[in-house]
C-alpha cells in the first residue's frame, strides 16, 4: 500500500511540474515577455520552490545531499572551479550565461530527477530479487523521464534537434544516476551536470544549428550508457541499496 501511494504521489508530482513548465512558457508567450537570462532565472527559482514544496507534501523523499567534504574532495572541487573559470575567460562574453544556465539546470533537474524520481523508484523496486533489475529499472525509468523533460524545448527549436537532445540527455541521465548511487550525495551529480552544461555553452555558445541527425549521437549515447553502467557495477553486489 505504501508503494502504491508513492507511485501515485510521484506521478502527481511529475504531472504538476510539467503543467508548471508548460504554463510558464505560455504565459511568457501570451504577455510577449522577452525570454532572457532573467526570465529563465525567475522560472527556475519558482520551479525549485515548487519541487521542494511538492516533495514535502506528496513524495516526502529525503534528499541525500551534503556539502561536508574531506580535504581531498575540497581540493578536487577547487581544481575543477579553477579549470572551469580558466576555460570561461577564454569566452568571457558567455561566462555569465553559462554559469546561470548551468546552475539553475543542475539544481532543479538533479533535485527532481535524481533526488526525487530516482530515489522514489529505488524504494519502489528495492524488493526485486534480480540485483540488476533492482538498480537498472529505476535508473532507466528516471533517465527516460529526464530525457523526456527536454521535449518542452519544442517550443523553441525544431523536432530533429529536440529528439537528438532527448536521446543525449537520456543517456547522460544514466551517468548522473550512477554517480548519485555510488556517492549517495546529490552534490556530485549536480557538480557534474553544472560542469557539462557550463562547458557546452562556453565552448559552443547557444547553438542554433538545426542540421543535426540521430546518427550524430549514436556513439556518444553508447559511450554514456557504458560509462554509467561501469560506474554502477560495484552497486549490483550490495545486499541493500544505500539510497533511501
Amino acid at each position: 500500500m505504501i508503494k502504491e501511494n508513492l507511485i501515485k504521489n510521484l506521478l502527481q508530482l511529475l504531472f504538476i511540474e510539467v503543467l508548471f513548465e508548460v504554463g510558464f512558457i505560455n504565459i511568457v508567450k501570451i504577455f510577449n515577455i522577452s525570454s532572457n537570462l532573467y526570465t529563465i532565472f525567475i522560472e527556475k527559482t519558482l520551479f525549485l520552490i515548487l519541487l521542494v514544496t511538492l516533495n514535502r507534501k506528496l513524495t516526502k523523499i529525503h534528499i541525500q545531499f551534503s556539502i561536508q567534504l574531506d580535504r581531498h574532495e575540497i581540493n578536487n572541487l577547487v581544481m575543477l572551479i579553477v579549470m572551469l573559470f580558466g576555460i570561461g575567460i577564454m569566452h568571457i562574453d558567455r561566462i555569465l550565461y553559462a554559469f546561470v544556465i548551468g546552475l539553475v539546470a543542475c539544481l532543479t533537474e538533479e533535485y527532481l530527477m535524481r533526488g526525487i524520481v530516482l530515489t522514489s523508484l529505488i524504494s519502489i523496486f528495492q524488493n526485486f530479487k534480480n540485483k540488476y533489475a533492482r538498480i537498472l529499472l529505476p535508473v532507466m525509468i528516471s533517465s527516460i523521464f529526464f530525457g523526456s523533460e527536454h521535449l518542452i524545448n519544442l517550443y523553441s527549436q525544431n523536432l530533429s534537434m529536440t529528439i537528438v537532445q532527448v536521446v543525449m540527455t537520456t543517456a547522460m541521465g544514466f551517468v548522473l544516476s550512477g554517480i548519485f548511487l555510488r556517492t549517495t550525495n546529490l552534490l556530485y551529480p549536480m557538480v557534474c551536470h553544472f560542469s557539462l552544461d557550463y562547458l557546452i555553452i562556453i565552448i559552443n555558445g547557444i547553438s542554433e544549428n538545426s542540421n543535426v541527425s540521430i546518427y550524430d549521437v549514436i556513439f556518444p549515447t553508447i559511450f554514456y550508457l557504458f560509462v554509467g553502467f561501469v560506474i554502477m557495477l560495484p552497486i549490483f553486489d550490495q545486499n541493500q541499496n544505500t539510497i533511501r
